[in-house]
């Protein structure tokens, strides 16, 4: 027993041994590593001691260039950060701003983007809201590079001071959404098609992509036997007219009597009547179309009638109802435009009915004696351009009617019979000239075997005949304006707005007559590719200096840049 508490003590004492052993080799180690501490702070505090001055100067350049260095970068920094916000914060106003009042500047050499100040004036004086709905989604435009239609109707929103509204809709995705305006109206909506309404939905306007906004027209080219296609853009005057039309609310619809029992009552320059109901329907119009045969001339509905250069003669009971019409159970207060041809064939009943209106359209036709007076002009023949001829030009006369008219385009008068006047005054009636030509003109006969007058005189192109009746003291009066012929309108003639005054003439005419006010009328813009031509030479001045003149200068301003702040 006292053997194991001695081998347990000896185990005991071994163990403390081994402890104090390493306890002193700690100390040891830790005095050692002091010890190389103090030699090292030592070295340290001897090497700052042995420094010269120059080496302390140097030290002392290079902190202050460091904190030079660190402060110029910091500054960089700061002004590059705040830079970059303010661009992104003038970018997202400038953004919204753009939005709200379109700032976008025109560069392109026509103004194609450029509004006419006359749009913009009637825009920012619309006091009716306008919604305008865009059958295709905005992309659509953009796709077949017609981005001038966005364009434009963004700039009648900004324009009307909150009172236009444009929504764009995808029919793809949501066929239902053009059904709401198939109530008023019966003509079928595609794609791209723009609807112009009123605020209540009850008065609708759609102007077809292809129609109304971009115009194709095509003109013989004698040279090459073929046909020059021209592309422009009508957009702003259809909408103007849209608008106007919807907001408008006095509407006058017209009468025009173009058939007889079915039948076209005309034989040539159909095209010609179909640029007029356009022009009429372009300028807020409703135009009704009467069969002379079987339709009556309501005179509550109807307070303007157009009668269109019919090829046969009317029957006494026809006639009568224009007689009917214009005396209105003797309250008159009507209107009936007639346009001769040179094609009709001989109208006794019809020219019967003109005598008693102090009017004769003679069988011949005007011709212009002096080239430098005349106008060369083409018109269609059916549906092909004839070849380009010399015609006389028409002068407006002192006529009270014409006041109104300022146009400064030329009023050509292609294939025109002269409109006599029987007499001025004549038991209440009376005829005044609207229209003639010069005194240069001559007349060459349209009946064969008649021999031509080649007496040179001023011919009428257009005359108004008015009657009035008198009621103590109200004055009742009824007119007829009569054409010497229907080319007046032709499809090419009034077609050019921006050539011939005839277009504006007509309407002006017809708004002076109903008391309805001016539309505006806005010229068309080419929308045909313009070609730029560069010669070899330019070819190369454009390369050597995008590929060679400004990466050179780019390169050295970058090597001076870097030069620079190296030695600083």
């Amino acid at each position: 027993m006292s053997k194991k508490n001695d081998e347990e003590k000896e185990l005991l004492n071994t163990e403390e041994q081994a402890e104090d052993a390493v306890t002193e080799a700690e100390a040891d180690l830790k005095e050692e590593a002091e010890e190389k501490a103090e030699k090292k702070d030592s070295r340290k505090e001897k090497k700052k001691h042995e420094r010269t001055s120059r080496e302390e100067a140097d030290r002392a350049l290079n902190r202050v260039k460091r904190l030079k260095k660190l402060k110029y970068g910091s500054l960089a920094t700061a002004i590059t950060l705040i830079f970059i916000a303010i661009i992104v914060a003038a970018n997202v106003i400038c953004n919204i701003l753009d939005n709200r009042y379109n700032w976008n500047i025109d560069l392109t050499s026509s103004g194609l983007y450029e509004m006419d100040a006359q749009t913009v004036s009637y825009l920012n004086g619309l006091n009716a809201d306008v919604k305008i709905t865009v059958l295709a989604p905005e992309s659509y435009f953009e796709t077949n590079n017609i981005e001038i239609v966005p364009e434009t109707l963004n700039r009648f929103r900004t324009e009307s001071n909150g009172h236009i509204t444009v929504d764009y809709v995808d029919t793809a995705k949501n066929p239902e959404a053009a059904n709401q305006y198939t109530e008023h109206y019966s003509g079928q909506l595609t794609l791209g098609d723009i609807v112009v309404s009123n605020k209540e939905g009850d008065l609708v306007r759609v102007l077809k992509l292809t129609n109304d906004i971009v115009k194709i027209s095509q003109t013989p080219n004698y040279q090459t036997m073929s046909y020059d296609t021209s592309i422009s853009f009508i957009g702003e005057q259809s909408l103007l007219s849209a608008i106007t039309g919807v907001t408008d609310l006095n509407p006058v619809t017209i009468a025009v009597i173009d058939t007889l029992n079915g039948d076209v009552i005309y034989n040539s320059n159909q095209t010609g009547f179909v640029r007029m109901i356009d022009l009429l329907e372009k300028n807020n119009y409703t135009v009704e179309h009467i069969d002379l045969a079987t339709d009556e001339i309501s005179t509550e509905k109807y307070d303007f009638a157009i009668l269109c250069a019919p090829y046969n003669d009317l029957t006494e009971a026809q006639v009568e109802k224009l007689t009917a019409f214009l005396q209105n159970g003797d309250q008159y207060g009507k209107t009936l435009l007639y346009f001769g041809s040179p094609m009709q064939r001989d109208l006794v009943n019809l020219n019967a009915f003109l005598e008693v209106w102090g009017i004769a359209v003679d069988h011949s036709m005007i011709i212009e004696s002096n080239n430098s007076t005349a106008q060369v002009v083409q018109v269609l023949m059916g549906n092909q351009a004839n070849m380009a001829l010399a015609v006389p030009v028409g002068s407006t006369t002192e006529a009270e009617l014409n006041t109104a008219f300022t146009s400064k385009l030329p009023i050509v008068a292609p294939y025109f019979c002269p409109v006599q006047t029987l007499f001025s005054t004549n038991a209440g009636r009376t005829t005044t000239p609207l229209l003639t030509t010069s005194d240069t003109c001559y007349t060459e006969p349209l009946t064969e075997g008649e021999e031509a007058d080649e007496t040179k005189q001023s011919f009428n192109l257009a005359v108004l005949s008015r009657t009035t009746f008198t009621d103590g003291s109200e004055t009742y009066a009824s007119s007829l304006i009569t054409f010497g012929s229907s080319f007046f309108l032709d499809y090419l003639v009034a077609g050019s707005s921006n050539t011939y005054g005839n277009a504006d003439y007509f309407i002006q005419t017809l708004n002076s007559l109903t008391g309805k006010e001016q539309v505006i009328t806005i010229a068309e813009k080419s929308l045909n590719p313009t070609m730029v031509t560069v010669t070899s030479s330019q070819r190369k001045t454009i390369r050597n200096v995008t590929v060679f003149i400004i990466p050179a200068i780019v390169a050295l301003a970058g090597i001076f840049v870097y030069l620079r702040r190296k030695n600083k």
